[in-house]
């Protein structure tokens, strides 16, 4: 007996692995590469079914193949952007240089040069987990600020203990808490996340079990005691790779002064490194100008202080790096743009310097980013070729079908005409005259052929490329798919 149960027990973990490595078997093979079951479940989710799991899971299999289908034909285009030598790095920067340097700069040297100073990529996961679920919480205040220290334990103590005899948790918070937004709400906090808690806060919560209340504790607020209300499962979290921007943008803001500091430091010791010269003396000039033109201007309201400048003024050049000119006329054109009792005041030579540094930073960043190899690593150009497809299609279309479409003859729309004129009638019954409708039946011929053609097209690729799709696979995605969220 004990022989058959270990070998029952071995079957069972043989065919737990055999179904759990069917996810790295190829769904879709091709010449240049193949599509595993996992990646058309990811891509199926987060492209088609907006992370809804059981929709997924109830999904056609028709649905499904045709998604499988779109997965291949972009991977195919692709590869024929890079045999046509669309797929370069100078494309990328040429004519998608902000989405690129986005990508690097935002996702991996601020990442590694600030963030990583604030906060753990485990601190983002575990962030990520707790927001799993969310919390009904209400709580009691004793402010120290109030009532300074020694009388505010003894407070919470005694409410602590009011609590324990019996006493409604709502009616004690209305009573006695200080903060005063909540506790006439019987001390509501609303729906929160962990994460939305000062940690002392967050961590008390995280130990507690709906309909609970907490010892007294302190934060640097003052003492609470937390009664939990109610907790719920968050449906509406995403994967991990659509919720970590968000999650990181929270902590950054969380950590926003700090940030802050880090990011003008490095932007600082930046400009020294590259000798990035402001001219001081043309700022000093400038603001000079302006202030004599808004006294020039006092004494009538509908002139513009601005529209004084000259244009050998606008020309002040006060900084150039890289080929980006910050001169006078750019900062004009900015001021410009507000209402005239609304512009920003410049008090000086410093709210000048700032404002030449904001418009510098994005290229000192993309500079140092690229000699750094961000702009090369793998992640981030993949991002980008994901973000060029569109452009990438319409070209490689354009190249094997588009361009080959034959431009409809006149004989050919004058055939059309008179083979459909009954769909071209004025309200009076009468015919609309051929010279009105020719272009947009020369627009319908092109449309249609261009339709045939690039259904001809594909399935010439399908078979060029040697495509071969594993139905039996394809019907067996989601089967062993859990949700984690939940």
């Amino acid at each position: 007996m004990r022989r058959t149960a270990i070998l029952l027990t071995s079957l069972i973990i043989l065919i737990s692995c055999k179904q759990q490595d069917k996810s790295k078997l190829n769904v879709a093979e091709f010449t240049s590469g193949g599509i595993t079951m996992s990646e058309l479940e990811t891509s199926l989710l987060e492209e088609k079914y907006g992370d809804d799991i059981e929709k997924a899971k109830k999904s056609q299999f028709d649905e499904r193949r045709e998604h499988l289908k779109e997965m291949v034909f972009r991977k195919i285009v692709f590869d024929l952007a890079e045999k046509n030598n669309l797929d370069t790095i100078k494309t990328l920067k040429d004519e998608f240089s902000r989405k690129v340097y986005a990508q690097a700069i935002m996702n991996g040297f601020v990442r590694d040069s600030i963030t990583s100073r604030l906060y753990s990529d485990e601190e983002v996961g575990k962030i990520y987990e707790q927001r799993k679920i969310k919390y009904f919480p209400k709580h009691i205040l004793i402010d120290t600020n109030i009532h300074k220290e020694g009388p505010s334990k003894a407070k919470i103590d005694s409410i602590y203990q009011r609590l324990k005899d019996g006493e409604k948790f709502e009616d004690l918070a209305v009573k006695y808490s200080d903060d005063k937004q909540t506790g006439v709400n019987g001390g509501d906090l609303g729906w929160v996340f962990a994460d939305n808690m000062v940690n002392e806060f967050a961590e008390t919560v995280l130990k507690m079990k709906k309909g609970e209340y907490s010892e007294p504790f302190k934060t640097q607020y003052g003492y609470h005691i937390i009664y939990l209300k109610d907790t719920m499962h968050n449906d509406k979290l995403k994967s991990f790779d659509k919720e970590e921007d968000a999650v990181r943008n929270d902590l950054n803001s969380k950590h926003n002064m700090k940030f802050n500091q880090i990011y003008t430091k490095i932007i600082e010791d930046l400009m020294l490194k590259y000798k990035v010269r402001i001219d001081s003396s043309n700022i000093k000039h400038f603001i000079k100008q302006y202030k004599s033109n808004i006294e020039s201007v006092k004494n009538d309201p509908k002139s513009d202080p601005l529209d004084k400048f000259t244009n050998e003024e606008k020309q002040m050049v006060f900084s150039d790096f890289g080929g980006s000119v910050i001169d006078a006329g750019k900062l004009i054109g900015v001021l410009k743009g507000f209402p005239v009792d609304k512009r920003p005041e410049l008090k000086g030579y410093e709210d000048i310097r700032m404002y030449v540094i904001d418009k510098l930073r994005n290229k000192i960043l993309e500079k140092r980013a690229d000699e750094l190899g961000y702009t090369k690593r793998k992640e981030y150009l993949e991002t980008a070729k994901l973000r060029m497809y569109d452009s990438y299609k319409d070209k490689i279309i354009n190249h094997y079908v588009r361009s080959k479409v034959q431009v409809p003859t006149e004989d050919e729309v004058r055939k059309y005409y008179d083979d459909n004129r009954e769909n071209y009638k004025e309200n009076d019954s009468t015919y609309k005259d051929y010279i009105k409708v020719k272009v947009g039946i020369l627009n319908d011929i092109k449309g249609k052929r261009l339709s045939s053609a690039m259904n001809q097209w594909k399935k010439d690729l399908f078979s060029e490329y040697r495509v071969k799709i594993d139905h039996k696979l394809v019907e067996q995605t989601f089967m062993n798919v859990k949700d984690d969220r939940k």
